[in-house]
Order: C-alpha cells, then sequence, then structure tokens
C-alpha cells in the first residue's frame, strides 16, 4: 500500500504509528489485567486470592478444595480447543515465539494469537496456573504491532520495528516500567542496539504505559514499604554472592521446566489422548497440588511484598521458591499460556529474601534489600538480559538507590549462567525445536542459501553432438572459459573448456569433431549445495564457473566467480547508499539550497 510505504519512508509518520501501537498495546494490557481479575473472581470469589487463602469461596460459599481442585480442569477444558483450533504458538510462555517471528520470519504474528492469547492467558492465570502476565502480553503486542504494520503495507524493516515496538508496549503497560520495555524489546527481541529503533521502541512504551497509568491508576506492581537502602557499602559482598545464590537459582528454574516439560510430554504420548484436551485432563493434577499448596494460586505479588517485608521464615521462604518452580513448570508443560518472567522474580525474591536472613547477623542492611537484588539476579541467570533485569527491578518496586547492588549482582548472575549454559529460558524452547535464531553464517554474503537459491541461468549449454568449431564459436559469444555439455535429456555430460580446445586446434585436432569425442571436466554443484561446498569446489578446481544440477543430474544453473564479485559489489553499493542517508529536515533544506541556487 502507498500509506504504507510513505509512513514507513518518514521517521515522523513512522513515529506516529510507533504511538498508535504503544496506545493500543496499553488498552489491551488492561484489558488482560481485567480478564485475569475477573476469572479469578469466578474462580475464587476474589480479586487476588493469595491475600484470603482458606477463605471459602467469596460468592457462592464453596469450600477451599473443591474451586482449587477443579478451576484450572474447567479453564483447561476451554483454552485448550482454542489454542489447538486457532493459534497454537499461543501455547505456553509466548516470548520464543515473538523471538522468532522477529529475527527470523519477518516479523509477521497473525493478529487472532492476540486474541486468544489474551482469553487463554487470562483462563490459565485467573483459574489458578502459577504463571506470569509478561510474556502473553509480549506476545499480544507484538502481533498488535506487526498486525498493523502488515495492514499499512509496511516494508519488512518497519514490521520488525512495530512488533518489537508492540513487545516493549506490552511490559511498560504491565510492569509500569517504560524504560525497561524499551530495553526488553532492544535486549531480547531485536537484540541490537540503534539510535533509531531505541527511539520509536521508547515513544510506544512510552504511549503504552500513560494509556495503562491513565486507565488503571499508577501503583507500584511490587509494593515495598519505605525506602530500602544499604547500611553499609561493605554489604556489596554479600550482594556479589547473592547474585551468584540467585543466578543460579533462576538457571535451575530454567532447567527443571523444560525437564518437567519433557516428562509431562511423554506421559500424555502414553496416554494417547487430543492434544486439546491436555490442559483439561491435566489440569485436575495441578489443582489437587494447589489444594495441597494453595500459596501458588496465581502470580502471587501479594507474597512477594511480604517476602520483602521480612514476614517470612526462611523455611517458608525456601519452599515458595521450590513450588513457585515446580507448579510454573507444571502449569506450562500442562499445555497453560503464561509467563515465566514473573515466576522468575518471584524465586529470585524467595532466595534473596532467604538469604538476607542467613546473613542478617553480619548485616545491617534490611532482609527487603537482598529480596529485591535477588528478584534481578535470577532473571539475568534464566533470560541473560542484564540491563533489562536491572531496569524492570527498580521501575516495578521504586528502589531506585539499589541501582548500584542491583547492577553487581545482575552482573555476576549473567556472567555464571553464560558459564554454565549456552541457551536462556527464552532460546531454549526454540533451540529444542530446532529453530535457530542467530545463525553466524546468515551475516556472510550468501548466508546458507543453497545453490539452487542464488545460481543464474547457464550462459549456454551445448550439446553433447555438437561440433569443436561450435563449441570455440560459443565460448567467444558468452566470454565464458569453460560452458556445460548435456545430452539430449539435458543430463549432464562434462564441461568443455576454452583452453583444452585451443591446446586441441593447436595440434591440428579436426574442428567437425563431436564433443562427445573429446575428454570434458567432470566438475559440477548440486542445487543443494551448501554455499561453503560451492565455494571449495571453485576454489577447488580452479575454474571460474560450474554448472548447478538437480538430483536428476540435469543442468538447471550456472554459477561463476563474475556473479559472485557483481554480488559483492551490489552489497557494497548498498552499503553506501545507507550510509550515506540523511533526514527528512535536512532533505528540506537542501532542496530549498538547490531552488535558491537556481533563483537569478
Amino acid at each position: 500500500m502507498r500509506v504504507g510505504r510513505t509512513v514507513a519512508a518518514h521517521r515522523s509518520l513512522l513515529g506516529v504509528a510507533a504511538a498508535i501501537v504503544g496506545a493500543v498495546v496499553g488498552g489491551a494490557a488492561v484489558l488482560f489485567n481485567l480478564a485475569i481479575h475477573a476469572w479469578t473472581w469466578v474462580s475464587t470469589g476474589f480479586d487476588e486470592y493469595t491475600t484470603h487463602i482458606g477463605d471459602a469461596h467469596g460468592t457462592w460459599g464453596w469450600a477451599p478444595w473443591v474451586f482449587l481442585l477443579f478451576s484450572p480442569a474447567v479453564a483447561g477444558l476451554m483454552y485448550g480447543p482454542l489454542i489447538q483450533r486457532f493459534a497454537p504458538s499461543a501455547k505456553g510462555h509466548g516470548i520464543p515465539e515473538v523471538m522468532l517471528a522477529v529475527r527470523r520470519k519477518g516479523g509477521r504474528i497473525p493478529g487472532r494469537v492476540a486474541i486468544v492469547k489474551i482469553l487463554a492467558s487470562a483462563l490459565t492465570i485467573g483459574s489458578g496456573g502459577s504463571a506470569g502476565r509478561e510474556g502473553p502480553i509480549v506476545q499480544v503486542g507484538a502481533s498488535l504491532g506487526s498486525t498493523i504494520a502488515s495492514w499499512m503495507g509496511m516494508p519488512v524493516s518497519r514490521v520488525v520495528l512495530l512488533a518489537s515496538c508492540g513487545s516493549a508496549a506490552g511490559i511498560a503497560a504491565t510492569f509500569h516500567a517504560p524504560l525497561a520495555g524499551a530495553v526488553f524489546a532492544l535486549e531480547v527481541i531485536l537484540t541490537e542496539f540503534t539510535a533509531e529503533a531505541f527511539g520509536f521502541v521508547v515513544l510506544s512504551a512510552v504511549t503504552s504505559s500513560m494509556v495503562a497509568r491513565l486507565l488503571q491508576g499508577d501503583e507500584m506492581v511490587v509494593r515495598v514499604a519505605g525506602d530500602l537502602s544499604f547500611a553499609s557499602q561493605a554489604d556489596m559482598w554479600w550482594v556479589a554472592l547473592l547474585g551468584l545464590v540467585a543466578g543460579l537459582c533462576g538457571l535451575g528454574f530454567s532447567k527443571l521446566l523444560y525437564a518437567l516439560e519433557d516428562a509431562i510430554d511423554w506421559m500424555w504420548a502414553c496416554a494417547r489422548m487430543p492434544e486439546w484436551a491436555r490442559p483439561g485432563v491435566l489440569g485436575l493434577f495441578l489443582g489437587a497440588a494447589l489444594v495441597a499448596f494453595p500459596h501458588m494460586f496465581g502470580s502471587g505479588y501479594p507474597l512477594e511484598e511480604q517476602a520483602i517485608a521480612g514476614r517470612f521464615s526462611i523455611a517458608f521462604l525456601l519452599a515458595l521458591m521450590v513450588g513457585r518452580a515446580l507448579y510454573t513448570s507444571v502449569t506450562i508443560g500442562i499445555g497453560g499460556s503464561g509467563g515465566v518472567f514473573a515466576p522468575t522474580l518471584f524465586i529470585g525474591a524467595m532466595a534473596g529474601a532467604a538469604f538476607g536472613n542467613v546473613i542478617s547477623p553480619l548485616s545491617d542492611s534490611p532482609v527487603g534489600v537482598f529480596a529485591v537484588v535477588g528478584m534481578g539476579a535470577a532473571f539475568a541467570g534464566a533470560a541473560r538480559a542484564p540491563m533489562t533485569a536491572v531496569l524492570i527491578i527498580v521501575e516495578m518496586t521504586g528502589q531506585f538507590s539499589l541501582i548500584l547492588p542491583m547492577m553487581l549482582a545482575v552482573v555476576i548472575a549473567t556472567a555464571s549462567s553464560r558459564f554454565l549454559t549456552r541457551a536462556t529460558i527464552y532460546t531454549e524452547k526454540l533451540r529444542r525445536r530446532g529453530d535457530v535464531l542467530d545463525d553466524p553464517v546468515e551475516g556472510t554474503l550468501l548466508g546458507t542459501r543453497v545453490a539452487s537459491q542464488w545460481m543464474a541461468e547457464p550462459p549456454e549449454v551445448l550439446p553433447a553432438s555438437a561440433s569443436v568449431a561450435s563449441a570455440l564459436s560459443a565460448l567467444r559469444r558468452t566470454k565464458e572459459t569453460v560452458l556445460p555439455v548435456a545430452a539430449r535429456d539435458m543430463r549432464f555430460v562434462g564441461l568443455v573448456s576454452s583452453l583444452r580446445l585451443a591446446e586441441l586446434t593447436q595440434g591440428g585436432g579436426a574442428l567437425d569433431a563431436p564433443l562427445s569425442d573429446l575428454p570434458l571436466i567432470d566438475e559440477a554443484v548440486a542445487a543443494s549445495s551448501q554455499p561453503s561446498e560451492v565455494l571449495g569446489a571453485l576454489r577447488r578446481t580452479g575454474l571460474q564457473a560450474l554448472p548447478v544440477l538437480d538430483e536428476q543430474g540435469r543442468v538447471v544453473g550456472w554459477v561463476s566467480e563474475r556473479d559472485l564479485v557483481d554480488r559483492m559489489y551490489r552489497d557494497q553499493r548498498r552499503a553506501i547508499a545507507a550510509r550515506t542517508q540523511t533526514s527528512w529536515g535536512s532533505r528540506i533544506k537542501e532542496r530549498r539550497a538547490r531552488n535558491q541556487s537556481d533563483t537569478p
């Protein structure tokens, strides 16, 4: 569409589009939160059940074990078929699917994913599923941004950008953390930091946060009583140790998540039941687990606040930490839709609070300091997104005085995680499916494209019955040093070389002799060959070109050093053109200067 191309070409109009995406996603985030509260009320009779643990249903008076046992199963029977029929990618925590779409699929995410994700995640979390809101809203935001860009007919690069803007807007609206949302989009989704991209994602995140604050208030996601601060800089040594401990807890949660998912997959495969029924049937097991430990119902933010306030014993903190890791893994494993971001923060808060209680005789800093720092360190250990970890914790708790210790703990957690494993809690899901996000080969001139994807048409294919004289004429006409010779069915016979023909004629050979009587060069590459194999063949043979053969041995293409040089030249010209790009304002000034110079 012409509108999309115009918006994509002008930064000011693209900024307006980014702001529109932010506003739409901000409204969607508010709707998502309302849906979670609504289904939590249907399930338990309360807006937040973890503040009413042990109470009967707030509306219908059912005993706690009744609604805790059956709520996950009932919700599973509702969202299981919904996901299976309309949006299978809405299953799970969502962020890996966004990463894959942005980096490998041109940012294309169907709009129906946003609707299904909101409904499925609200049902999962509202019925007691131990999952977070951030993964779903990131996928919802990316879907809305992608849909808006696609609807306007924007090029792929701008679809990717607006999908990333939607991701940033989702985090910003959910956690009231616009800066963290912008950095999350750059650090986790796009994995590139440019001034242009940063400006657009910030604009989208700020707009989204403003809309969310306007519609649902300006409360901190995790309310912390008072101002937490260090009593002594000597406690930085304890922070360093906590960074290692909490980082390993976050990494351990990541490993447990996929181990339990494998176990549940195996169990369900043995049951031989349809996939759509999985959340409903296995939801009974989750419900039974909630009856045993109801503190694991939902996201559990009130429990985090109490842990930060130092109201729990070490044993109970450890029970909450292990319980959250297990219950979240089960929730995702049975097919639930929810994020792992918030559970990771919960695990870090419990680990940090327990650590703070252990060292309390040796430190004057409050337990809450270590709980808040533990949240960031655990997330850094699981996701290896250090900047996001620092910013989102201080923004969602309001404890900006803890930036310095948070940075230290997060760096140590990230380093320990990177030392122990390659994958993160997000990339592991893609790796297990065989999806590669960042392949170094993609950055080369030909990337991973097989020969059939970049070959050219053969300059000329000579029949085996052609004479030496006609071959010499064809070589002069095409300016090639070799040409392919094929039988009547186009099956490759060999290569005729200008050098060999010259030797033949100088030796008094007959010009009317057929090519089939000559010793031809038996060198070619398959259509499925990787670029490294083709380049290796050119280098090994010393030939300037080679034919490309299909599975039946027929000549279907041509690869040459000349074509590779042309590709390198075009790549250089594109880079030079990008380097000399100017802003809209500077183009107006240049046009005005030209007009003035033309005026007599």
